[in-house]
């Protein structure tokens, strides 16, 4: 009699992904609120004792390069792929994907931190290698699903990445362009973008809130025309700036784009949201697009009054560093089934770094309190992306509290 037996069942074990790995906004935006410390950190200590820095010609250029490049292309990334997932409706970047889009950036930022002991080629390739693929991933998802309506913010990322290797190979004396009017075209170039994206997600999550709330008010006003003519002013103005930067024209037409740009913000209905720390902080982050176009052209007209360094710290420090931290905080926690409320570390974050950008912005009325108030305004930015990073680390590393595609960005 022949014995029965049962046939084993062998079975390849699950590879799961770690949740860091689950998501881009996960390593990008907290490799953003890192960087943001490391680079101005190391600066200000080789600045104020001499401590070895790295160099891009000059170790105010490294420093350039990374707070623009490093730190707003790290957020960049963070928010696109995060937002094409819900744009397409595809499943994410996530896994080694992710992972060989991470390693790029921080090949990147080895091939800037080492660009004088390098070739010149190597630095440049290095330094565009994540842009590249950035923007292959974003083509692929949008082309699979033929979503071309997108394509326009791609564009707005391919000049910022052009404007990154030129200004590279200036600084490395390669080609004869002067570092400061690209990195001032670069810096417009992320404003752009800024006011592209936040033209759509300020007045909807706005909007989203007052009808949850029932607030009884004129509505935020969606992108449309006027908007249009917002974008344009921007685009102008780089072209502007490129052509002559420190030109008539380029100071009116910023201050031109930075009066319609506040007409905008108004028309977003922010006052209502008072209430709500992570609805109002969008509309006080974007309030430095306006203000700064405004300061850069006064800057370009009236180079006594202001100078454009202080200027551009409006663009920089305020609207993209408000504007990162106001977007991944609220990503970070609509994306991993939170509540959509700000926290302490949120609140404070925001707060540390608004303020910080109105003392680095007017240090240059404080006369002989010019050191204090620039170390004070050094301090409250690491304190602020310090209180991010205590806040958010665990968020962005650890799991989800449930399954979500997170919150919709049209």
């Amino acid at each position: 009699m022949t014995a029965k037996t049962t046939p084993i069942s062998i079975t390849e074990p699950q590879r799961t992904t770690h949740p860091f790995w689950t998501g881009a906004f996960r390593p990008l935006f907290l490799l953003a609120g890192v960087l943001a410390i490391v680079a101005v950190v190391w600066w200000v200590a080789g600045f104020v004792h001499g401590i070895a820095t790295p160099s891009l010609g000059t170790g105010s250029w490294w420093h350039a390069h990374e707070m623009i490049f490093g730190f707003g292309g790290a957020a960049i990334g963070g928010f696109l792929l995060t937002a094409i997932a819900n744009w397409t409706s595809r499943p994410p970047i996530s896994g080694p994907m992710l992972m060989a889009l991470t390693t790029s950036w921080l090949i990147g930022r080895l091939a800037i931190g080492f660009g004088e002991q390098l070739a010149p080629a190597l630095t440049i390739v290095g330094a565009l290698a994540y842009f590249i693929f950035l923007l292959a991933l974003g083509v692929r998802e949008l082309v699979a699903v033929r979503n071309y309506r997108n394509m326009r913010v791609l564009a707005v990322i391919s000049m910022i990445a052009l404007f990154d290797g030129l200004f590279v190979a200036a600084c490395l004396d390669v080609i004869a362009l002067d570092p400061a009017m690209l990195y001032q075209t670069a810096i417009l170039a992320i404003i752009l973008l800024i006011g592209l994206i936040g033209g759509r997600v300020i007045p909807a999550f706005t909007r989203n809130w007052m009808q949850r709330e029932q607030i009884n008010a004129p509505m935020p006003a969606m992108f449309g025309r006027f908007d249009m003519v917002c974008l344009a002013s921007i685009a102008l103005g780089i072209v502007a700036v490129i052509l002559d930067p420190a030109g008539v024209i380029a100071g009116s037409v910023l201050m031109f784009a930075g009066i319609v740009h506040a007409i905008r913000l108004v028309r977003w209905r922010g006052v209502h949201s008072w209430r709500e720390p992570i609805v109002i902080m969008l509309h006080l982050g974007y309030f430095w697009v306006p203000a700064g176009l405004v300061l850069l052209g006064v800057a370009i007209l009236w180079p006594d009054v202001m100078s454009s360094r202080d200027a551009l710290h409006a663009l920089t420090g305020g609207a993209m560093a408000c504007m990162v931290l106001a977007i991944a905080g609220r990503a970070a926690l609509g994306h991993t089934g939170r509540e959509l409320r700000a926290g302490w570390a949120l609140n404070s974050a925001f707060g540390l770094i608004w303020v910080s950008t109105v003392l680095r912005v007017m240090v240059g009325f404080a006369g002989s309190g010019y050191v204090t108030i620039l170390a004070i305004a050094t301090l409250m930015w690491i304190g602020g992306w310090l209180a991010f990073l205590m806040g958010y680390a665990p968020v962005l590393l650890g799991p989800s509290q449930k399954k979500t595609r997170g919150i919709p960005v049209r």
